[in-house]
């Protein structure tokens, strides 16, 4: 950077100029320019609201018991998940879309990925299983790296997604071994991941939900046949039961 010599009158302007021209572009900007980060701030509260309510919708949607998705309210969820992606302005598409766990994006990122789950049974079990691999694959970066704030969000979303797929994994048996042998590769992990960190109660909880998936998945795998009592095996009703003296 050029010096200025104090008794310089013409370098003293030039100088004035310059500071003159970095005030108004950076510490007291246009309003054009105001306007243009007023815009953007708007939209991206937008966007946090309406991610908001989204969820807030879904969570009392599914808190409903005994009620399990049908296949047009499937295709529901997907529309609803690809006009709310297309309803977000690019640039906070692509924010929302790369959010890593723990983000203020993430939730939405997870939200989106969920619902645009195909309705076709294998192709929506296969969903779940490329999701559920990014999710461990996400808990683990966090780990690697010390984000326990996001080693946490990665693995709440995964015990939801054991769950969906739980759900969505019918009674096929090959579609239930498959799930079945791929939780158990998961636990395998989790429970390294716990070794590394094992004061980390997100990591156990984690192990918990893939194990009591695993048990469901094998009682519908091998149902449990139920057992009759021997005929005559009640009071009285045993061969000769009713016979004299």
């Amino acid at each position: 950077m050029s010096s200025y010599d104090d008794r310089d009158p013409a370098a003293l302007d030039r100088l004035e100029d310059m500071l003159n021209a970095y005030c108004e572009a950076r510490l007291a900007p246009r309003t054009a320019v105001l306007a243009r980060i007023r815009a953007n701030v708007l939209a991206q509260a937008g966007a946090v609201s309406a991610i908001g309510a989204a969820e807030n919708r879904l969570r009392l949607v599914e808190s409903v018991p005994a009620r399990r998705p049908a296949y047009g309210s499937r295709l529901a969820r997907g529309a609803f998940a690809l006009g709310f992606a297309a309803m977000l302005t690019l640039g906070t598409s692509l924010a929302v879309m790369a959010a890593p766990p723990g983000s203020a994006f993430y939730g939405a990122r997870v939200l989106i990925e969920t619902l645009s789950l195909p309705a076709q049974a294998t192709a929506r079990l296969e969903g779940h299983e490329k999701l559920l691999v990014e999710r461990l694959a996400e808990a683990q970066a966090a780990a690697d790296s010390g984000d326990t704030v996001g080693l946490a969000a990665a693995l709440a979303a995964y015990q939801r997604e054991v769950d969906g797929a739980t759900l969505d994994a019918g009674n096929a048996p090959d579609q239930l071994a498959r799930l079945q042998e791929m939780l158990a590769t998961h636990t395998a992990a989790l429970t390294g991941l716990a070794a590394q960190l094992p004061d980390e109660s997100s990591i156990e909880h984690a192990i918990e939900a893939s194990s009591k998936a695993i048990t469901n998945l094998e009682a519908r795998t091998h149902p449990v046949t139920p057992t009759h009592a021997p005929q005559g095996g009640g009071p009285g009703g045993g061969q000769g039961g009713g016979q004299g003296n």
